[in-house]
């Protein structure tokens, strides 16, 4: 056990070591990415950085420290014949499997959290607000015993990962099994009820047709972690394989990583549309910057006086919207003149003029 991580891969590397490094590698940055352009947007742009924004930070961190122990773990037996891992390493290999096993429940629990609490603050009806806090309690408490029954799994806990142990008391291997996959069900049906949630509320905006397909289809990205997690039950066995478990663990492992990291990019992805929007509206007004110069200066809306025949004043009042809330933005002209518009753009720059 003496040899660095990078020392271990002259003793050969198997089709699935690579295929688990590969997708692991590929899941977490993809998944960064997109969460850290989620996170620019809210506070640098937006600048409404919310509960949810929190909740996503905690939930990335915790995702990528997931993918972490993943790939760690390869490099002691993961994805390799069990005959061909030595005792030391096997050692590392039970006390990182055991880990994973633990961190699950916890790891779903925040991607989870972190949806839900996106989805209440975009649609704050009752409806949207008491599922959502029902599902909640009900994951906070079914991930605590959840994960309390993982750990307790052996007396003492150490023989869980420690089988050198004498006279340890363990959970018997089929009971270890039911456990994970009852709460694999559980699980898949949460992300199923939690990616319905807003379905209606969505379909019911004032948006083009096009537009509620696109934010609908960003938001179903999530159904691939639903699809992750049914795959995993059939994978789950290892638990059961007690002569190769090294290689057969290695595809549960993956679809766990499918599970969280697409179900961490399904909650920000409809977020990174604005973010582009915003970007290609503010290029836009750049370039167009001399043609209209009335509307290129960012500056509180306000109010112009003109002198026309007849001693009639003229009051033209120019309102602007730099950002729009996820669903819809109410615009409403200044002191009740004008008339109010809904819109879904980012950055509108309108004028009201009233004769007085």
């Amino acid at each position: 056990m003496g040899k660095s991580i990078e020392g271990r891969d002259g003793e050969g590397l198997t089709h699935m070591t690579i295929a688990v490094r590969i997708i692991v590698l590929i899941l977490a940055i993809a998944t960064t990415i997109v969460c850290v352009l989620r996170l620019y947007l809210r506070k640098f742009v937006i600048k409404r950085f919310g509960l949810d924004d929190w909740l996503v930070l905690c939930a990335l961190i915790g995702v990528d420290l997931f993918s972490a122990l993943a790939y760690i773990i390869t490099y002691y037996g993961l994805g390799q014949e069990l005959q061909n891992v030595s005792v030391d390493d096997l050692a590392v290999f039970l006390t990182l499997e055991y880990a994973s096993q633990c961190a699950y429940l916890v790891i779903a629990a925040a991607v989870k959290t972190s949806l839900l609490v996106f989805i209440m603050r975009l649609f704050p009806t009752r409806f949207i607000h008491v599922a959502g806090k029902s599902l909640l309690l009900f994951i906070a408490a079914f991930t605590i015993s959840g994960t309390l029954a993982l750990v307790f799994q052996c007396r003492p806990v150490q023989a869980a990962y420690d089988k050198t142990i004498p006279d340890a008391s363990c959970y018997p291997t089929e009971t270890s099994y039911a456990i994970l996959m009852m709460q694999g069900v559980i699980m898949f049906v949460l992300d199923v009820m939690i990616l319905v949630l807003p379905m209606r509320p969505i379909w019911q905006l004032q948006m083009p047709l096009k537009k509620r397909l696109l934010v609908i289809g960003l938001l179903c990205i999530g159904f691939t972690a639903c699809v992750a997690a049914l795959v995993r039950f059939s994978t789950l066995k290892f638990t059961n394989d007690t002569t190769n478990f090294t290689y057969s663990a290695s595809t549960s492992l993956i679809w766990m990583e499918v599970e969280f990291n697409f179900g961490l990019m399904s909650g920000s992805l409809s977020s990174l549309r604005k973010l582009f929007k915003v970007h290609a509206q503010f290029s836009s007004a750049d370039a167009s910057q001399g043609e209209s110069s009335q509307f290129t200066n960012l500056e509180p809306p306000r109010s112009r006086h003109s002198r026309l025949k007849g001693g009639i004043t003229k009051k033209t009042e120019i309102v602007r919207v730099y950002e729009t809330s996820e669903s819809q933005e109410h615009i409403a002209p200044m002191n009740g003149l004008g008339e109010t518009t809904k819109t879904t753009n980012a950055y509108e720059v309108r004028a009201n003029s009233t004769n007085l």
